[in-house]
């Protein structure tokens, strides 16, 4: 099984706890250019899959960052090239960090000076300021499981 079989999976096990959009129902490839020309850079390949297929959503609540098929002037929100100008423009991150989820615990980001072979980037952790994920997909896969674990404990705690 290939990685994105694996995170197909995962996701339709995950249930409403992930809230994507149906898979096949994503955003469009022309929607994908516009950004990438807009930010001046290529988006990985495997960010790109989910963009195709899934458009965008939530784990466990918390916004994975994608494209709103909206003018980039205009649009607000979750939109990443939003989020990129925004933080450039305040200063709040270099132009090397591209922020794609701001958790409760963490905020991940694309590494755009560790862009790899098969036109992946890593993923890293801004509070441990270390490689998350080696590239998206294993950055869901991280982000789902892990979010999982937590809320059971949670809710083994209260029990007792």
């Amino acid at each position: 099984m290939n990685k994105y079989d694996e995170i197909q999976k995962l996701v339709f096990e995950a249930g409403n706890s992930v809230d994507f959009a149906d898979f096949g129902d994503g955003i469009s490839e022309e929607w994908i250019t516009k950004a990438e020309e807009r930010l001046g850079f290529e988006l990985p390949n495997s960010y790109k899959w989910w963009l195709i297929n899934y458009g965008g959503g939530e784990i466990y609540g918390e916004e994975i960052f994608s494209i709103y098929e909206q003018d980039f002037d205009t649009v607000v929100g979750g939109d990443i090239v939003y989020n990129y100008e925004l933080n450039i423009k305040n200063k709040n991150y270099s132009n090397e960090k591209l922020v794609i989820c701001e958790a409760n615990d963490d905020i991940f980001y694309f590494d755009l000076s560790k862009r790899r072979d098969e036109n992946e980037i890593l993923i890293y952790s801004l509070n441990d300021n270390k490689i998350y994920a080696d590239d998206f997909i294993e950055f869901l896969k991280e982000r789902i499981t892990e979010s999982k674990r937590e809320v059971m404990t949670i809710m083994k705690k209260q029990k007792v």
